[in-house]
């Protein structure tokens, strides 16, 4: 059954790509990034749904009202980012490989709407990026990304990476974690099919800017990973007490 609505959910996301693509360029052309965000927004909703993946969001008080935050998320496959930036309440631009950039389609797409590449490879490219990241928070644009830097390969939460607590520190705003719970039961990276279910958006408790900055990065990157991980376990009530995630993610 799910090889049908598989089938269905492609040809629907295709055709709703490209309107994005439309409006993203539209807007582009208008130097007006804002212009077109509530509509981009609802058709990312619509894509999950066309493939009978349902998104319950949970814990959404606990999004700091005001000012740019860092959300982070744990990354498990294609619909990631079409889930957080439709569901996110913010003005979002995301940070991503770079190497995306040159996709057919979501290439453009991604390239026209602001996002920032980074490279995996180049240390010096990518503190460039990061303070490109910086100065559009600052300028009161909130950033998504996806602390691992690449999707899992087993389920289970990868080492997380510097930048994006980095990037807290120098901007001096809030990091938001998200985990998407369920996503990767509905398709893995090992497969293109997806099965319709059930995916539970969670929204946890925030690092404030005043722990951003009394805290090392490594130790930063240690408790978002032990909050990332109960948070999958547990749901957003019990995971500052998870001491235990199911791997190391410090190197």
């Amino acid at each position: 059954m799910y090889i049908i609505t598989t089938l269905v959910g492609y040809l629907m996301a295709g055709i709703l790509i490209l309107m994005i693509l439309l409006l993203v360029f539209i807007q582009s052309l208008a130097n007006n990034q804002h212009l077109f965000d509530r509509l981009i927004k609802a058709l990312c909703r619509l894509i999950p749904l066309g493939f009978g993946v349902r998104i319950k969001v949970r814990g959404e008080e606990a999004v700091p009202r005001e000012g740019s935050a860092i959300f982070i998320a744990n990354h498990v496959n294609i619909l990631d980012p079409l889930i957080l930036y439709g569901h996110i309440p913010r003005f979002v631009r995301g940070v991503e490989l770079d190497t995306h950039f040159r996709w057919p389609v979501w290439g453009p797409l991604v390239r026209r709407l602001g996002n920032i590449p980074i490279s995996h490879q180049n240390t010096r490219s990518a503190l460039e990026s990061l303070k490109e990241a910086t100065v559009r928070i600052k300028g009161g644009t909130s950033i998504v990304i996806f602390p691992e830097g690449h999707r899992t390969r087993d389920g289970r939460l990868q080492t997380f990476q510097s930048g994006p607590f980095l990037l807290a520190q120098t901007a001096g705003v809030p990091i938001q974690p998200i985990a998407l719970k369920g996503l990767w039961e509905r398709k893995t990276v090992h497969s293109i099919f997806i099965k319709p279910g059930e995916v539970e958006f969670i929204y946890g408790t925030p690092f404030d800017a005043r722990e951003i900055t009394e805290k090392s990065v490594r130790a930063l990157r240690k408790e978002a990973a032990t909050r990332m991980a109960g948070m999958l376990l547990d749901g957003p009530e019990k995971h500052q007490g998870n001491e235990n995630p199911p791997r190391n993610f410090i190197d």
